[in-house]
């Protein structure tokens, strides 16, 4: 029986976090790549300075383990007025139907409320990940215009779908 376990990172998880950050972004550049016939140009390696908009006291990390093997990555980070958004959630192909994904996003809402007394959480999703979509969709979360704040370049935004949770 597989046991998962999901929590916050600690400095000695860095290169863990970094090494499921570059297969996150590896697999997404790709997968926007074949979808829509051209590359972003962004580099998918992430590096310990990319995670600072993601520590504490701003932000946190969480690290989704099955039988202690990391399996599954995602960040919280802190914006303006009660608002925290939600980043870099990835679930290992070879994990991916294990409801993963679902553990990491119960816990990152507990600790959107707990330690960040957040009322709103946003986050964007690319167009081809609809499986996120379901997963986003299934906790309440809402479609929306895009947001202050949201890393996705203008002239790329009507790619993603944007998305907003009230914890109210």
């Amino acid at each position: 029986m597989e046991r998962t376990r999901v929590r916050e990172t600690t400095d000695q998880d860095e290169a863990v976090v970094l090494r499921l950050m570059t297969e996150y972004m590896t697999w997404a550049l790709a997968t926007f790549e074949e979808t829509y016939g051209f590359a972003m140009g962004l580099d998918a390696r992430h590096t310990s300075a990319d995670l600072d908009t993601f520590r504490r006291p701003t932000g946190l990390m969480a690290l989704a383990d099955v039988d202690g093997s990391p399996a599954g990555v995602a960040a919280l980070r802190a914006q303006d007025d009660g608002v925290v958004e939600i980043k870099r959630m990835f679930v290992r192909p070879e994990h991916r139907g294990e409801h993963l994904g679902s553990a990491m996003l119960d816990w990152l809402l507990e600790r959107s409320r707990a330690d960040f007394g957040a009322r709103t959480v946003r986050l964007d999703s690319n167009r081809f990940m609809t499986g996120a979509h379901r997963l986003y969709e299934s906790r309440g979360f809402v479609e929306r215009t895009p947001y202050p704040g949201s890393e996705i370049p203008g002239e790329l935004q009507h790619l993603w779908r944007f998305y907003e949770l009230s914890l109210d």
